[in-house]
């Protein structure tokens, strides 16, 4: 396997895992069908930022697990609206308050 599939595939792993804890990875963004929101998810979730800490997550350690996750639940639900705001699906302004997971 060569490491772009590697890491897509550590990513698509780690989406997948933090999905079922807690609100998942993707808890802070909000439920949109659209197709804009979609397309901004897959975009998110592509971005190389998001990729590099996802790859980080698959460490065994809990503790390191869990901080990755966290970096994850503020640096997606970034990446999503700012793609939003660049489509025209949402306007700019003052970011909502986040929600705290546990």
């Amino acid at each position: 396997m060569t490491p772009r599939w590697t890491a897509a595939a550590l990513l698509a792993a780690m989406l997948g895992l933090g999905a079922c804890q807690s609100g998942g990875v993707w808890a802070n963004v909000p439920v949109d069908s659209s197709p804009d929101a979609q397309a901004c998810r897959v975009e998110a979730e592509n971005n190389p930022e998001a990729k590099r800490i996802a790859a980080s997550g698959t460490s065994g350690n809990v503790g390191h697990d869990e901080e990755v996750r966290q970096q994850l639940l503020v640096l997606l639900p970034r990446l999503w609206r700012q793609c939003m705001m660049r489509r025209g699906a949402i306007r700019g302004g003052v970011e909502p308050v986040r929600r705290v997971t546990f």
